[in-house]
């Protein structure tokens, strides 16, 4: 009797799933210590960790890395070399938005974590964002203008993709908005200001709120108001009061006297996205799993900034707290949900051809070389099924939660102070000495600060 040999399909197999496995997951080793060095605010260290780790970032993961090296730079001051690093990115994930259709087809084929990284969608609004905020850092207004419209622009593009009942509840960013007002009114065009304030409004309102649970900030509604009422827009005036009764303004013609200062305080981190799974035994006892990633958002202490600036000169002192504007936790959960169904969908389909193929490829075996060669090959083809099944929880993990705002129109003149980090029940976590600073008529200041506990 002729013996039938079995070809050793099974253990190359195997090690072929595992190799995928291993090899398409991040490495993520590094983030525990910059996230120490980020405590300490010692920026320059976290940089050298990433620059140190770029090897373990890989080619599939360069935005990822280009995307730390760009934030961590922007928390230490370093602005020209942040707006670098973002521009890397930024060119990257332009290209990889014209899909390739090999890659794609490979990760049809196996995990999404086989094509190159090219961010979440609000990750890509978040980008110019930053560089918006790197050319405040730098005093460069148009610039930083340039880049709040790109934030806009790139939300209108990202949403045209979908379909009218699946586009994103993240298309609107309410403080960009906010940011291009200031912008705006600094430069004296006060018609654009009072555009980008009211626009701001409306999208706290009417999707801040409702979505994320932020209110239209008391800040901005007062430069709203200000801005109409340097442009005699009384009806606007009006209305706005009438919606806000509780809120006061400052004169367009007082302001122009005084100085505004802004405190922009990152706090938090962002939300972690991890992997969530369902199998599916089917009725030849093929198990299917369907990976797909899920964000969690993670604990801080910090409620909020108290700020206290001291008039040098007429010793007078100023006590402001930083509101809550922009919501990134939030953004990102949300973000993901309006498309997981897309990401389950895709996910489905896979696993559903990955055992398809299987099915023929072990009944072909099992006719050639019988019945328990087609057992084995059944058999290592779901492990390597299964094994391969991962979501992509890919993610840049160095946002902050949250930004907070906290502004002040003050006389000109030299002030120091102090921020004070408090929890939600009243003590302070941290305090950091404001380091003395003079600001002149007309003038607006920025001043960043970054806590994670």
């Amino acid at each position: 009797m002729e013996s039938r040999q079995i070809r050793p399909i099974s253990l190359s197999f195997i090690i072929f799933g595992l190799f995928i496995f291993s090899s398409c997951a991040p490495g993520i080793k590094q983030y525990p210590l910059i996230n120490q060095y980020l405590l300490c605010s010692d920026y320059d260290s976290a940089y050298k960790v990433v620059q140190q780790s770029k090897d373990t970032y890989s080619k599939r993961n360069a935005v990822l890395y280009y995307l730390d090296e760009g934030i961590i730079s922007h928390f230490g001051g370093h602005y020209k070399e942040s707006n670098q690093s973002f521009a890397r990115a930024e060119s990257i994930m332009d290209e990889l938005y014209t899909k390739s259709i090999s890659k794609e087809a490979a990760s049809f084929l196996i995990s999404d974590n086989t094509v190159p990284y090219r961010g979440e969608d609000f990750e890509r609004a978040m980008v110019n964002l930053f560089m918006a905020l790197n050319y405040v850092g730098l005093g460069s207004w148009e610039d930083a203008v340039v880049e709040a419209r790109k934030v806009d622009n790139k939300l209108n593009l990202i949403n045209s993709q979908y379909e009218e009942a699946k586009k994103n509840v993240y298309k609107e960013d309410g403080f960009i908005r906010f940011l291009m007002g200031t912008l705006y009114e600094v430069e004296g065009e006060i018609n654009d200001a009072f555009i980008s304030y009211r626009k701001a409004e409306e999208t706290y309102r009417n999707d801040y709120l409702p979505n994320y649970g932020v209110s239209p900030p008391r800040i901005l509604v007062e430069n709203l108001l200000t801005s109409a009422h340097a442009m005699g827009f009384h009806e606007e005036m009006a209305q706005i009061q009438k919606e806000y009764p509780g809120v006061s303004f400052m004169e367009s013609r007082k302001k122009r006297e005084m100085a505004e200062v802004f405190f922009i305080h990152y706090n938090g981190l962002g939300p972690e996205k991890v992997e969530e799974h369902f199998l599916i035994r089917m009725p030849d006892g093929f198990v299917i799993k369907i990976a797909y990633p899920k964000f969690v958002k993670k604990s801080y202490r910090i409620s909020h900034g108290e700020i206290t600036l001291r008039n040098l000169a007429s010793g007078r002192s100023y006590r402001f707290p930083t509101i809550l504007m922009e919501d990134i936790a939030s953004i990102a959960v949300m973000n993901l949900d309006n498309r997981i169904n897309r990401i389950k969908a895709k996910a489905i389909a896979r696993a559903t051809t990955k055992y398809l193929a299987s099915t023929a490829a072990s009944k072909a075996i099992e006719k050639q070389h019988g019945e328990l060669a087609g057992l084995l090959t059944k058999m290592t083809a779901n492990i390597a099924s299964v094994a391969t099944e991962q979501a992509d929880v890919r993610h840049w993990r160095l946002l902050p939660a949250e930004i907070r705002v906290g502004r002040a129109v003050i006389p000109p003149g030299d002030y120091s102070g102090r921020i004070e980090f408090v929890s939600s029940n009243g003590p302070v976590i941290v305090s950091r000495k404001i380091d003395p600073f003079s600001v002149k008529k007309s003038e607006e200041r920025f001043f960043l600060y970054r806590t994670l506990r």
